[in-house]
């Protein structure tokens, strides 16, 4: 059950580092993001802000050209048809004060053509008794420009023309200024405002004043010059009323005005399909409304097309010159507004993929930026191994800061280095892997203990130059710290020319034991075939004695307060020097011989080949210690020694 239970922690432990990593983010990411949102954020927003603003300008531009187009045209239309309304009122007014009388000819005359000289769109002034007999005066004929034309002056004759008859049949119940239905004569479309004679309170005529409806095409045909465009006015919605193509209409052989239909302009022809366009609903409130119409053929004629067949059509309607009010508007083509919005999203497309190119720049930036602290990480991660050889120095910056740590950290490098060559490796690797806090506290612990010696080396090194000697021992101990390492020993230090070393710590190795006679036998197998090349080169072979012992001792830091050694101490140190010594006893003539304690052999498996050599008293120790020689692997195993070989042969 505590088995089960300690699987399981050890697999909660295991998954810790896994999920911590999946929570972590890059360096390279987070200035990426950094940069990227910090570009997006700025840029974007003035993009948007300028891509909106041009596009709201490019809508008021349009909608101040519409106000402006209708407006100009309401006043010229009202000043031409407000001076007729003024000069009419005027007579009614003067006769009414008693300044001339209906049937006196020279004063009437002098007054309507002095009236008709302020109004030069009249046609006319004429006075309509209520015997339906008409008398005034008329213009002769027009010389072009503003200048007046002579006057010719009516005689008293009946109105015979039917359609001034029926407009004459409203005009009794009038108390006012007030304009007509439209008149047809003599091939000619008069609109006309008239005002009633009252004198003592009786109405005795009316003075007219008829204005030719040539004259607001001509004033149609003026504004489609000015602005660029074609002018138009509406009579009720639904007919021609004025436009520059009536100027060369014959009016006497049809209607007085023209319905939509059938007048010659395919934009007004589709009139009545125009669909309001909600960017200019504000100018609905000054009476103004701005539409497309399509004019294309075919199924899909109602879809807005952006190309010759788009119209934009302004109107506005207006009251007080007619039965029925008269819409006054005008329409351009619509590719004149796309173009100026097509440049709004063309700006804006550019907008777009200089933002895009920023964000790639930002991307880029922020990796650049990272690379110098993605490969400090990189270096950091073989130091926290203890893997020094890997480590390599870091290149300079033209950054100051990056520079600045790229010289601190190959200073600490070369600081390390000089430090690991008096530090085992294996061991500062070890205690940095566990990452305990308190993994280097002394504490008492059973762990197998392992000593080595080479027999005769004094005199050997006697017959040696210094510097072979030096490099032979070291060539050796190489081979030792190979074997002990893999088997995940710990070397402590050197000891002349041998080594200690123990199992199970700071690492926690369950079979320590085993651990440490397979080191063993590793080390066996290594001298054997070094010695083989030894001789091949004339030199000398080695003879080593291993003595291992299983035991407890105490383990972790041992020293004074400014020097400190990472060791063990204890009994089952002594035991394992002591049971190297023996071989010389035991194993005389062994090129590697290895003694184990009992304690030892009694941890082991069967795929060791023990021979026992009974009780021996150690020097120091009172009680006999029971000891076996270690042989070969079992048969089993010749795979597992074939392994150690190759191990030996790599190190």
């Amino acid at each position: 059950m505590n088995q089960v239970h300690t699987d399981e922690m050890d697999n909660v432990v295991s998954l810790q580092p896994r999920e911590r990593d999946r929570r972590r983010i890059s360096v390279a990411t987070i200035l990426a993001l950094s940069f990227g949102a910090l570009v997006l954020v700025s840029v974007g927003s003035v993009l948007a802000l300028t891509v909106g603003a041009n596009y709201r300008n490019t809508i008021d531009l349009v909608g101040r050209r519409a106000s402006l187009l209708v407006g100009a045209m309401e006043d010229s239309l009202r000043a031409k048809m407000g001076r007729a309304e003024d000069a009419v009122t005027g007579l009614a007014k003067l006769y009414g004060a008693g300044g001339f009388e209906i049937d006196d000819t020279g004063a009437m005359t002098a007054a309507l053509s002095g009236a008709l000289s302020s109004v030069p769109d009249a046609s006319g002034m004429l006075i309509i008794d209520r015997e339906q007999s008409r008398r005034g005066v008329v213009r002769k004929s027009s010389q072009g420009g503003n200048q007046v034309a002579p006057f010719q002056v009516l005689e008293k004759e009946p109105v015979t023309n039917p359609d001034i008859l029926q407009r004459l049949h409203k005009l009794p119940g009038a108390q006012r200024t007030q304009w007509g239905d439209f008149v047809l004569n003599e091939g000619r479309l008069y609109a006309n405002v008239a005002a009633p004679l009252i004198r003592q309170g009786e109405i005795r005529g009316w003075i007219v004043a008829p204005i030719e409806l040539l004259t607001l095409s001509r004033i149609a045909q003026d504004l489609s010059q000015r602005f660029e465009t074609t002018a138009f006015i509406l009579e009720g919605g639904d007919r021609v009323l004025a436009h520059e193509r009536l100027l060369t209409h014959d009016f006497s052989k049809g209607e007085a005005t023209i319905p939509l239909a059938g007048f010659d302009d395919p934009v007004l022809a589709h009139f009545t399909q125009r669909r309001p366009i909600s960017e200019f609903a504000k100018l609905g409130a000054e009476g103004v409304q701005i539409a497309e119409i399509d004019t294309a053929d075919g199924p899909d004629a109602g879809a807005v097309h952006e190309g010759a067949h788009g119209y934009i059509v302004i109107t506005k309607q207006l009251t007080g010159y007619g039965v029925r009010p008269w819409t006054i508007g005008a329409y351009f083509p619509k590719w004149e507004v796309s173009q100026e919005i097509m440049r709004t999203w063309l700006s804006a497309a550019i907008g777009l993929a200089l933002l895009a190119i920023a964000l790639v720049v930002a991307v880029i930036l922020g990796k650049r930026l990272s690379r110098p602290v993605k490969a400090i990480a990189a270096q950091a991660h073989l130091v926290a191994d203890f893997d020094l050889d890997g480590v390599k120095p870091l290149p300079h910056s033209r950054v100051l800061e990056f520079d600045n740590q790229a010289s601190a950290f190959n200073a600490m490098l070369t600081g390390l280095r000089a430090f690991s060559a008096y530090v085992p490796r294996s061991l500062v690797a070890k205690l940095i892997r566990t990452g305990e806090a308190d993994a280097t506290k002394p504490r008492e612990a059973t762990l197998t203990v392992m000593f080595t010696d080479i027999n005769g080396f004094t005199s050997l090194s006697e017959q040696l130059p210094a510097s072979v000697g030096a490099e032979l021992l070291n060539h050796h101990f190489a081979l030792l710290c190979a074997a002990i390492d893999k088997e995940g020993g710990t070397v402590d230090k050197f000891l002349g020319d041998g080594v200690m070393a123990f199992f199970g710590a700071p690492d926690r190795l369950k079979g320590h034991a085993t651990a440490a006679v397979r080191a063993a036998v590793a080390i066996r197998a290594a001298i054997e075939m070094d010695n083989k090349s030894a001789a091949e080169m004339g030199l000398p072979p080695l003879r080593i004695r291993v003595g291992i012992h299983t035991g407890k001792v105490i383990v972790g830091d041992i020293g004074a307060s400014d020097r400190v050694n990472y060791t063990i101490v204890g009994d089952t140190v002594n035991v394992s020097q002591r049971l190297q010594e023996l071989g010389k006893l035991l194993a005389p003539d062994a090129e590697v011989a290895i003694m184990i304690s009992g304690e030892t052999a009694a941890r082991l498996d069967d795929c060791f080949q023990l021979t026992a050599s009974g009780k021996h008293r150690l020097r120091g120790r009172g009680e006999p210690v029971e000891v076996s020689l270690v042989g070969e692997l079992a048969d089993a195993d010749a795979l597992e020694r074939q392994a150690i070989v190759n191990v030996v042969k790599e190190a």
